[in-house]
């Protein structure tokens, strides 16, 4: 799961730290997100997404619908078969606009056939999609947390 704090947000969004403080403390009072504090250093918060939260999975579809992601996971990765994880990675995950989706995929994947779907689906989103893909023994989340934000897909 990815976490963000506040000065990352103020500098990634360009507004300034008092907008962003205004609009997380709306975000928190509705539970959207949680908030969790460094041990070393209490003043340093980090934020990130109530996953529990009874909206979470609505507000989900519909971030990933105006993207253009849901029509990738019903195209390529349900068709896929033995798909264990899936991650979006990139300017996308980061909830910037961007040519390119960046995922991935972890599990048996029939890659030409991943290929081929690719392929398809690249003119209905109008995006480029770039993927990565291991197989279950390849793959640990350790290895995409140092590359920025992430989201995870499927669960």
């Amino acid at each position: 799961m990815s976490k963000v704090y506040l000065r990352g947000l103020e500098r990634d969004l360009g507004v300034s730290s008092n907008t962003v403080r205004l609009e997380l403390n709306k975000l928190q009072e509705m539970h959207l997100i949680q908030v969790q504090s460094e041990e070393e250093n209490t003043k340093v918060k980090h934020y990130m997404v109530n996953q529990d939260h009874p909206m979470f999975q609505t507000l989900r579809g519909i971030i990933l619908q105006f993207v253009g992601l849901d029509q990738i996971v019903d195209q390529i990765i349900k068709k896929l078969g033995n798909v264990d994880q899936v991650y979006l990675t990139g300017e996308l995950a980061e909830g910037r606009n961007s040519p390119f989706v960046d995922l991935v995929l972890v599990g048996n994947i029939d890659r030409p056939y991943l290929y081929q779907l690719i392929e398809k689906v690249e003119p209905l989103i109008q995006k480029k999609v770039r993927v990565g893909v291991f197989g279950q023994g390849e793959f640990r989340e350790g290895m995409i947390e140092g590359g920025g934000k992430w989201m995870k897909m499927l669960e």
